[in-house]
């Protein structure tokens, strides 16, 4: 560990598991204090606590150890070192965070044993509405789903997303997505931009990682229908508005033309 500035800084040094972050899927590593179940709970460090000298480094020995009952594949996880003072303290509506310094490196581990890739695509969807008038101005959506590594190996995928309707060909794509570990799941989401106010067809999503010796795919698809309905609702309230004036309007002309004078009887002119 390295100490580039003008005072001593003091470190814990600690094993971490890995994970995918919640929101854009990125690898993380979990703070100092978080029960680790994996990788993090294998190192030991030979200092847990260690006060590097102002523009030094110092050299902290870690062993591994794999407990006998660790599942086969990869296990992903690495070594932090932690600074013990708050940097800097920020201010969130009523609460104060403080802000600590991490150094930290990646650990790999193979665990030997059956090796088996997977990965499973859920909750694939569409958000998102037709502008108001409908064909007028563009809309934006949404298509969004989550991605999961459902095997014991890491996987980096690539994302093919498409959707076809009866206007043809409305989405064709393909992505790349954050590596994904073991047991972990990642939120896929990507924009579409101009998304037609009325189409009928179906959305495809597949998620393929060719990168291994042995490919491994996993697909969903569910039925597309876009109807700008804001617009159709006008639409008809308008002429459900025009319906009720003509009738209105057709029965007073009918009254109007029922109106009749009666005339006054003429008398006799007497002899």
């Amino acid at each position: 560990m390295s100490n580039y500035t003008d005072h001593p800084i003091t470190y814990y040094v600690y094993g971490a598991d890995g994970y995918n972050t919640p929101g854009d899927g990125q690898f993380a590593l979990r703070d100092h204090g978080y029960p680790m179940s994996g990788v993090g709970s294998w190192v030991r460090a030979a200092f847990p606590t260690i006060t590097v000298p102002a523009r030094t480094s110092t050299v902290v020995p870690i062993s591994i150890a794999i407990p006998a009952n660790a599942s086969p594949g990869d296990h992903v996880g690495g070594v932090s070192g932690m600074d013990t003072a708050v940097e800097s303290v920020q201010q969130q509506g009523d609460i104060r965070v403080g802000i600590k310094r991490v150094v930290a490196a990646r650990l790999y581990v193979h665990v030997d044993g059956p090796a088996l890739g997977g990965l499973t695509v859920t909750d694939l969807k569409v958000s998102g509405s037709a502008s108001f008038p409908a064909y007028v101005s563009d809309s934006d959506g949404t298509v969004t789903a989550t991605v999961t590594n459902s095997g014991n190996l890491l996987e980096s995928p690539k994302a093919h997303l498409r959707a076809t309707g009866i206007f043809g060909t409305l989405i064709d794509r393909t992505v790349q997505l954050p590596q994904i570990l073991p047991g972990q799941s990642i939120h896929f989401s990507q924009s579409w931009k101009n998304m037609p106010p009325f189409e009928i067809g179906t959305l495809h999503l597949a998620v393929t990682d060719d990168s291994a010796s042995a490919p491994v795919t996993s697909a969903a698809a569910v039925s597309l229908m876009l109807v700008p309905w804001l617009t159709l609702l006008v639409l008809a309230l308008a002429g459900l508005a025009i319906l009720v004036g003509l009738v209105f309007w057709r029965r007073r002309r009918k009254g109007s033309a029922q109106v009749r004078v009666r005339p006054e009887p003429t008398k006799a002119a007497a002899p």
